[in-house]
């Protein structure tokens, strides 16, 4: 097992941040995407064959050897 930070974002992809707009207008104005100062931890568990269980903890959740149990 092995506990990491995510960072959380959420990319647009380029059809969803298509607009419409008059040929006389100017572009639309692009936004550099960055990671978000947020952060999920995420516990991974794997065996010989590979991994077995994501578990994303909850914000605000104390992780103790239980809580794991309570997982698996």
């Amino acid at each position: 097992m092995v506990e990491t930070w995510v960072p959380m974002f959420n990319p647009e992809t380029k059809r969803q941040s298509a607009q419409w707009k008059h040929t006389d207008s100017p572009p639309p104005k692009k936004f550099r995407v960055t990671t978000s100062a947020e952060k999920m931890m995420v516990a991974m568990f794997w065996d010989s064959e590979g991994v077995v269980l994501t578990h994303c903890v909850p914000k605000g959740t104390t992780v103790t050897g239980q809580s794991y149990e309570d997982v698996l």
